[in-house]
């Protein structure tokens, strides 16, 4: 009797520690923009999840990972189509990616309404930086405007007296052209913006050189950025060109050919950043993809490093969804940018880089670590912000 008695508590306990094992693990739930106009974007986002997946082991915080992946085409309604299904059918326990700004805008409030939390890791739309700010967002990535701040201050330090403001017309745009219109002291000739479909800038160059600005600061991503920048060069203008890495960045120089030479932008982020966290990063990418990885990487790279760190704090046992969003702004991990810390709006303070595009020696563009834009940059609406008061 004894023997049997023993042999079932045996049992009971080893379902109970596998009953245990088995919830230790985590939902992780990815969408980006993987088709569609952004769609390179979102495939680089999901190249720098893959590696920091791969160092990890497969693994957040000592739990398995179960990765559901959802494509939002950069579209608002298709990224809320894909991200109840990770909700209700895969029953996700957290959400990282999303890669435009108004789509980050629309995925907040239904997984705020689920009680799950969206770790983004490309843009900062301002209206979630302000008034309308979340405790399930945090965006490991940049504030819109923080970026386009630094380059206006880098257009003041560079002698431009006179500067011709364009962007493409949606939330990015209005935030990016506004950041830097804001801190640039010099005249400002116009501010125009340009339909999200628009590829044909021969009329909008053309007013450019009638205006005659010291400088042209423009903000455009993906297939938009190359058809500007293209058109820009190969229009003759002889005035230089400012933006930010949402226009030039390492994932297109090639698209490019000698047409960016001599733009220079801002960013978060540059491989050339000397900390062994990025060493280690941008040596493993190369590797794997035969070139510099991209600050779209480089974010997502960082928020499942974040991610990381917070879930390692968690009790055992079942994922507790509430704590982990808890934990996620107040915990430190190892940046690849470095010094990183999350503001009370749920937005980055990191240091701002300007960045110009060169031949390298080995006769390819690449894109020079100039200096510091600005260092330890917060964003201008953190005061309307009221968590954290």
């Amino acid at each position: 009797m004894k023997k049997n008695l023993k042999a079932l508590i045996a049992v009971a306990l080893t379902t109970f520690a596998f009953q245990v094992h088995a919830e230790d693990k985590v939902r992780l739930g990815f969408i980006a923009a993987l088709s569609g106009p952004l769609g390179v974007l979102g495939a680089e986002q999901q190249r720098g999840l893959d590696l920091a997946l791969e160092h990890l082991n497969n693994r957040l915080g000592n739990r398995t990972v179960e990765l559901y992946t959802a494509d939002s085409r950069g579209n608002p309604g298709v990224a809320v189509q894909e991200v109840s299904k990770l909700i209700d059918r895969d029953d996700v326990d957290i959400v990282t990616g999303a890669t435009a700004s108004n789509e980050v805008v629309a995925l907040v409030k239904p997984i705020a309404a689920a009680g799950l939390t969206l770790v983004g890791s490309n843009g900062g739309p301002s209206p979630l930086a302000g008034k309308n700010c979340s405790p399930a967002y945090f965006s490991v990535a940049f504030q819109n405007d923080q970026w386009s701040e630094g380059m206006g201050k880098y257009m003041n330090e560079q002698g431009i007296k006179r500067a011709y403001f364009i962007g493409m017309d949606y939330q990015a745009g209005w935030d990016h052209v506004g950041g830097a219109e804001r801190t640039f002291e010099g005249e400002r000739l116009a501010k125009v913006f340009t339909p999200q479909s628009q590829l044909d800038f021969s009329a909008e160059l053309a007013q450019i050189r009638a205006a005659k600005p010291d400088g042209v600061f423009a903000f455009y991503p993906g297939g938009a950025a190359i058809a500007f920048v293209k058109q820009y060069a190969q229009s003759g203008l002889d005035i230089p060109l400012f933006s930010n890495a949402g226009l030039v960045d390492t994932l297109f120089l090639d698209a490019f050919g000698e047409d960016a030479l001599g733009v220079t932008v801002t960013s978060n982020y540059s491989a050339k950043l000397n900390n062994s966290a990025n060493k280690k990063f941008v040596e493993d990418f190369s590797k794997k993809y035969g070139r510099d990885p991209s600050f779209y990487a480089a974010q997502q790279y960082d928020a499942v490093m974040l991610l990381n760190q917070a879930i390692a704090k968690l009790p055992e046992g079942k994922f507790d969804r509430e704590k982990a969003q808890d934990l996620i702004g107040t915990t430190s991990f190892d940046s690849v940018r470095g010094n990183f810390e999350f503001n009370r709006n749920h937005m980055p303070i990191q240091t701002v880089y300007a960045l110009k595009v060169v031949k390298g020696d080995d006769g390819k563009l690449a894109l020079n670590l100039e200096g510091v834009a600005t260092e330890s940059a917060e964003d201008p609406y953190v005061a309307e912000c009221q968590m954290g008061k």
